[in-house]
């Protein structure tokens, strides 16, 4: 019988995957190396980020179908992320995961270190290492700060109008965030965190996930295991959209991407545990196939 790396060839019969060549940026070695760096490129505007968290989290919450009504499954979720948000980067922000009431397999994170998962991403969890890599992926982009990064590089001004445009734009030229900013800000960051960032920043966000891997014990093996659930539900030929799947850049990619750096990458001294996951999936069984 095959091992498990036998396997981690590629999607069966996509050839195109083996073929991609190795990616340089996907060294498990400076990933860890360089996470003093990541620390310091983003804790300018940091005050920024925090606010903008926690100004938005609550209303993009209900927007996204409210908090999942079940307090076991809350605190189930929140255990279960606790190692995972404990080998995040940026320690000193303040963290928080929420299970969302909605059918629709996606995760998001906005700036500051707010998750919201989705409670049909975990009914589609088969292992703890598929919810762990999905958490570990949003915390990355919490991390390099790609919510604030992103927001600064495109032009969001464009979409708003009027008090907006001139309070985005004093900003943008290293303003106050004031309450004109968080609320020109407030749509075009909900349409970007639901939508997906650029191809670099999910490369960046994908990559994480080994490095958050190698500090709680997780199967680095596993780490690519949702984004082919991912695959299997959205085919690269569906036109929809999250910030999980996107055509840009494509799921089979990105697979191939983080495999090619799990093969490379050293076993885990210890076995990753998962507080809560028992309790996620009592609530949420994964359907038969």
């Amino acid at each position: 019988m095959p091992s498990r790396r036998s396997v981690l060839a590629g999607l069966a019969g996509t050839a195109a995957l083996a073929a991609l060549p190795a990616r340089a940026q996907f060294s498990l070695g400076n990933l860890i190396n360089s996470a003093a760096q990541v620390v310091g490129a983003y804790t300018t505007g940091e005050g920024d980020e925090i606010k903008m968290g926690e100004s938005f989290y609550p209303d993009y919450l209900q927007k996204s179908g409210g908090t999942y009504p079940d307090r076991n499954g809350q605190e189930a979720l929140k255990s279960f992320a606790q190692p995972l948000l404990a080998a995040a980067d940026r320690k000193n922000l303040p963290w928080d995961i929420t299970l969302v009431d909605n059918k629709q397999v996606n995760a998001w994170a906005l700036p500051g270190g707010k998750i919201a998962v989705h409670s049909e991403l975990v009914r589609q969890c088969t292992h703890p290492d598929e919810l762990a890599s999905v958490i570990a992926h949003e915390i990355g982009h919490a991390d390099h700060g790609h919510s604030l990064n992103q927001i600064r590089n495109q032009a969001l001004i464009t979409s708003v109008g009027g008090l907006g445009k001139e309070a985005l734009s004093g900003w943008m030229g290293g303003g106050a965030l004031g309450s004109e900013v968080l609320t020109a800000l407030e749509a075009p960051l909900y349409n970007l965190i639901l939508t997906g960032y650029s191809r670099t920043h999910e490369f960046e966000a994908d990559a994480h996930i080994l490095r958050i891997f190698q500090q709680t014990g997780n199967d680095p093996a596993r780490a690519d295991d949702f984004f082919r659930t991912l695959l299997r539900l959205n085919p690269e030929s569906a036109t929809a959209t999250t910030s999980l799947f996107s055509t840009h850049p494509g799921t089979a990619e990105r697979i191939a991407r983080i495999e090619d750096a799990a093969i490379r990458a050293d076993q885990p001294s210890r076995t990753a545990s998962a507080p809560g996951w028992d309790t996620l999936k009592q609530l949420f069984p994964t359907p038969k196939a």
